[in-house]
């Protein structure tokens, strides 16, 4: 997915929400990320950020959003011409190893 089309896809999500809370979460975030430290943020954008993860902690689409990304980046990571190595043991014990 290109970055514009990443950006669309955030703005229009953005554009439809109506918690509060997630809102100053993001702009929280933004002004985090703007600034370059923590120290930028309120203790009332603070809190906002800590209640949003609090209260989507072990929901079940995050866990599937967390899920898809991982299994997308590890698909990225080998490619199509690398050889299946699943089947390979230890033939021999590395002396090195665990110094």
């Amino acid at each position: 997915m290109s970055t514009e089309s990443l950006r669309n896809e955030l703005i229009a999500w953005i554009g439809k929400l109506d918690d509060q809370g997630l809102l100053k979460a993001l702009l929280g975030l933004k002004k985090l990320l703007g600034s370059g430290g923590t120290n930028a943020l309120t203790e009332e954008e603070r809190a906002a950020i800590h209640a949003k993860l609090d209260a989507r902690s072990g929901r079940e689409e995050d866990h599937e959003f967390w899920t898809k990304l991982a299994a997308s980046g590890l698909a990225r990571s080998y490619g199509s011409n690398e050889p299946d190595i699943s089947g390979i043991t230890l033939l021999e014990h590395n002396p090195q190893y665990g110094k």
